[in-house]
């Protein structure tokens, strides 16, 4: 393959991204919107479960996302309105805001698990192992190099 096809397909993939991101928040936002919630809102929630074994801090919440730490303190307080989380100070640093998923919360997703799984299962049925396995190894990669792009621009500011 010669650079010039190279660079078509990286700009397919990089546009292909966005348009998927778009699309899936959508579609998310249209299935959620009977239970009052919004993709961003399910995505809050769905890191703090994720990727934390405590409660963590907006702060830490946002740099997973991408977002900065007001975006995220507004939709959790959204959040925190409907009884899906709580706001917390931080019983060392005073400062600091952790957010601890409610039990309203953990019911709330368990029940909706079983339609997760279908739209899950509708969405990829297309792909094969081998090209879920591609993507997945793809996906992780491309994270790694952005991760390693923000801590150059951090580093630079």
């Amino acid at each position: 393959m010669n650079k010039t096809e190279e660079l078509y397909k990286q700009k397919q993939i990089f546009g292909g991204l966005f348009l998927i991101s778009n699309k899936l928040q959508v579609i998310l936002d249209k299935s959620l919107a009977m239970h009052d919630m919004t993709a961003k809102q399910w995505f809050l929630t769905a890191v703090i479960e994720e990727f934390f074994e405590s409660p963590p801090t907006l702060s830490e919440v946002a740099k997973i996302i991408g977002s900065s730490r007001q975006n995220i303190k507004q939709i959790a307080l959204k959040l925190e309105e409907k009884g899906f989380l709580n706001l917390e100070k931080d019983e060392k640093d005073k400062r600091a805001i952790r957010l601890r998923l409610t039990n309203k919360s953990y019911e709330f997703w368990k029940g909706l698990q079983d339609e997760s799984n279908k739209f899950l299962e509708e969405l990829f049925i297309d792909l094969n192992q081998e090209e879920l396995n591609a993507m997945l190894i793809g996906i992780f990669k491309l994270s790694e190099k952005i991760k390693c792009l923000e801590d150059v621009e951090e580093v630079s500011e």
